[in-house]
Order: structure tokens, then sequence, then C-alpha cells
């Protein structure tokens, strides 16, 4: 009986090993996803792809405009993985909502309306953001054109 007790604690203890910690080095290139604040996500169902848009904060060290923007396209595989990630150009105030569109998708903000280095109010924009050539790949770089969406008028 003895004998038993001792292989059981011997095969069992076996069983409670753990691999070797692997240590990984802090990416110094990509501090702004230390920030991420916000998460956004659609599939755009005519190309598959699966399009993530990323907020970083940054109002600690910006005056206006202060949420950085990074789009993620992917289709998620993994033996034929596709993936771009694009900074875009300019930051927000606040994102409102992504839609898919044909080219890509529409994203909905607010941005910072400035006069004489002072934030005064919000004007809602529309970044249209095409990443997808007319065979449907992605395109090397990202399309950002602005739309100004027209100021809601009051009833009365």
């Amino acid at each position: 009986m003895k004998s038993l007790l001792i292989i059981v604690l011997t095969c069992g203890s076996s069983v409670l090993r753990a691999a070797p910690a692997e240590e990984v080095a802090e990416e110094s290139s990509m501090s702004e996803f230390a920030l991420v604040t916000g998460f956004h996500r659609v599939i755009h169902k005519s190309s598959g792809f699966d399009v993530r848009l990323l907020e970083a904060d940054g109002s600690a060290s910006v005056a206006w405009d202060p949420v950085s923007l990074f789009l993620v396209v992917t289709n998620n595989g993994t033996s034929d993985k596709v993936r771009r990630v694009w900074r875009l150009p300019h930051g927000v105030e606040r994102v409102r909502g992504m839609s898919p569109r044909t080219c890509g998708v529409d994203v909905r903000v607010d941005v910072d309306r400035v006069r004489d280095d002072r934030v005064v109010g919000t004007d809602p924009k529309v970044l249209r953001l095409c990443f997808l050539a007319e065979n449907r790949s992605l395109r090397p770089k990202l399309s950002v054109t602005e739309v100004s969406v027209p100021a809601k008028r009051k009833a009365g």
C-alpha cells in the first residue's frame, strides 16, 4: 500500500509542473495602446473583414481633439492572415459610432471647435475611411476623408 501511495504522489506531482516562465520585453513603439479607452467593431459583410477602431485618450497632454484613432482591419485568418493597422492622421473629441460602407467604414465623431486657442464647443463630422480596393482586397494605404455634418435645426 505504501508503494502505491508513493507512485500516486510521484505521478501527481509531475502534473503540477509548469513550463519555465517566458519574459517579454515592453513594446516601446506601441505606447499609444497603453492609453486605449474605447473600442468599436463591425464586420464588413461584403468583404468579410473584421474592422476594429481603437480609441487612445491622450487628454493629459493634448489640449484639443485628444483621442487618437487606430483602425485595425483583418480577416482573422491563421494560415492566410491578412491584416492592416493604421493610425488616423488627426484626433477627435469623441467617437459616436461606426458603420460599414462600400469602400470601408464611416466613423461618426465630434471634433473640437477651436477659437483663439480655446475649445468653444464641438462639431459633428464623419470620417470616411476607405481601405478596400475594387477587387475587395485591402489597400496598402488608408484613404481618410472628413465630411461635415449639417447642424441640426431646432424645431419652431
